[in-house]
């Protein structure tokens, strides 16, 4: 099963902002491979058992990648800073769409770094090789 599916599509939109409907992002726009499908490999490169997880592992790579999607899209979106209707002006912050971007990265990074937790006793340990010493192989 994707980790991406239409139902999926609300948060994405609300992780790029809370008043984009479906006019705004349309479906089809989120379901192309170039977002959704994309976002999924994102998770599979870091975490590549995450299609097999369950529970609050699978929600937290679910999240991670609805995040790197919104990542993505947030970037395609063209930003409305100001509208004009009769007798009503409407002027919004601008936003830096990259810093809001790589904070979307950030934040499904984090989601990933959760599941794949070694733990205490075993983070802290140094890898080490060294070349130990004997006679094996070598003619008497």
């Amino acid at each position: 099963m994707p980790l991406i599916t239409s139902a999926n599509y609300p948060a994405i939109r609300a992780a790029i902002d809370t008043s984009l409907d479906v006019v705004a992002l349309p479906d089809a726009t989120i379901a192309l491979d170039i977002y959704a499908g994309a976002a999924m490999r994102d998770v599979l490169a870091r975490d590549p058992l995450a299609l097999s997880r369950t529970g609050d592992d699978l929600a937290r790579v679910t999240a991670a990648a609805v995040y790197f999607a919104a990542s993505r899209l947030i970037l395609a979106l063209p930003q409305i800073r100001r509208e004009n209707y009769p007798e009503q002006e409407y002027v919004r912050q601008e936003v830096d769409i990259w810093a809001h971007a790589a904070e979307l990265r950030s934040l499904a990074e984090a989601e990933i770094s959760l599941v794949l937790d070694l733990g205490d006793a075993t983070a802290d340990r140094p890898t080490m090789f060294v070349a130990g010493h004997g006679r094996r192989g070598a003619s008497r």
